[in-house]
């Protein structure tokens, strides 16, 4: 009897997740990044060769505060070596800020690369700055903790709302798992560790979640080229 009362429980438990999570809508709000510290998604390289590569996800940290992060995003930085961007940003509430249209390129990780199954990928769109990820990237960053004001390795790591607007955002993109990757992993510098104290299992487990909400929708359509790659209008 004790044995059947556990797993009706674990079912009712498992219902009422899902229930959530299927009912689950971040507040978004629109906060532009100056039009200095983003640009266009080129369709050709410096060279003149047409580039196609398929969108990728870059997760990172902001190490300052959400409202330091937007500030500086929103100042205008006509020194190219100071530009800089993500496409969203996620605060300690689990708020989504949006920053960059997903169909512009966000400066978010300079001299990068990904590594994938295809290979290295990198796009060339600047005659000075190195081949980055830039061209076909969706960059987006969560909110490091107060403790977190440093660059150290660790530390106490981001909160569930973070991970849960996060994977309802990447699921969202309907960009693969298997093309969502960190700063950390595209840099070639190798002075990134971001997203620090990042928990993969739990957004691994609330992606696929969301992932399999509309699992039927989402088999029927095939992942966005980075120039469809865009998301509904959003409250001003």
């Amino acid at each position: 009897m004790a044995c059947v009362l556990t797993l009706h429980v674990h079912a009712v438990n498992s219902q009422t997740v899902h229930s959530k999570l299927a009912n689950f809508r971040p507040v978004e709000v629109w906060r532009p990044a100056h039009e200095t510290n983003f640009g266009k998604r080129y369709a050709k390289d410096i060279y003149g060769r047409p580039v196609s590569n398929a969108p990728i996800v870059v997760l990172h940290e902001t190490v300052i505060s959400a409202a330091s992060t937007i500030r500086v995003f929103q100042t205008p930085h006509y020194n190219e070596d100071e530009q800089a961007s993500y496409h969203a940003l996620i605060t300690r509430n689990g708020t989504i800020v949006h920053l960059v249209s997903a169909k512009n390129r966000a400066f978010g990780a300079g001299n990068s690369v990904f590594r994938g199954p295809n290979g290295p990928e990198a796009v060339k769109t600047h005659r000075i700055y190195p081949a980055s990820v830039n061209n076909f990237a969706y960059h987006i960053s969560l909110e490091t903790p107060a403790d977190g004001n440093h660059n150290g390795n660790y530390h106490s790591g981001y909160s569930q709302a973070q991970y849960q607007s996060l994977a309802w955002l990447v699921a969202r993109s309907r960009i693969p798992h298997s093309r969502v990757t960190t700063h950390k992993g595209v840099d070639r510098s190798g002075s990134r560790k971001d997203p620090r104290s990042f928990n993969q299992r739990s957004f691994n487990s609330l992606l696929q979640r969301f992932s399999q909400l509309d699992e039927s929708k989402l088999t029927s359509l095939r992942p966005p080229m980075i120039g469809e790659l865009d998301f509904p209008p959003l409250p001003q």
